[in-house]
């Protein structure tokens, strides 16, 4: 019975102090919300106007009216003019653009929600971008933050439609399985 016990607390103790890792996107992008202003200002001199919001992001980039698209972890620097979206290259300790958006040229934008996470979705005509803005720490979006980054493009006049639905990754690859039956 004492053996039990002793089990029973050593496994609950087991099951209950989980795994403690990094989350994806603080371990594969830098930011630092206190020096990010200056360094994003070194790496892109051209930045049109004062920085009104940054921070860490999700972007999904594809072709206006899809659903699916390719899936990035990023940082990002919203001014009055463009929106700016970056990568972070650790080799060269700088980040990369990986997306610029000029509001004006800016055809529609939508805010979808599902649950906790909602995604900016800025439509041109030739391409749609999705949004996410997560916490400093990653892991996690923060659904504040990213109605913030809306009502800041919503208020440059962009028209604002309703989303056709929620951005997505691709699916990944599955193993498919497929049964060989030998007849004796």
């Amino acid at each position: 019975m004492r053996n039990l016990c002793a089990s029973l607390l050593i496994g609950a103790t087991v099951l209950l102090s989980g795994c403690n890792t990094t989350p994806y996107d603080r371990a594969t992008i830098y930011y630092d919300r206190t020096q990010f202003t200056t360094q994003v200002s070194k790496d892109f001199p051209d930045i049109k106007g004062p920085i009104l919001q940054h921070g860490r992001c999700s972007l999904l980039i594809s072709t206006p009216g899809s659903t699916t698209g390719t899936y990035h972890f990023c940082t990002f620097a919203l001014t009055q003019d463009e929106l700016y979206v970056q990568g972070w290259d650790a080799t060269a300790l700088k980040y990369k653009e990986i997306l610029r958006v000029d509001l004006s040229t800016l055809s529609k934008v939508a805010l979808d929600s599902y649950f906790r996470t909602n995604q900016v979705q800025l439509i041109e005509q030739r391409r749609q971008s999705a949004l996410s803005v997560m916490i400093d720490d990653g892991g996690y979006h923060d659904t504040a933050a990213t109605e913030r980054v809306y009502e800041t493009i919503k208020k440059r006049g962009v028209t604002v439609v309703k989303s056709e639905g929620m951005m997505m990754p691709p699916a990944p690859p599955t193993p498919v399985v497929i049964p060989i039956v030998i007849p004796k």
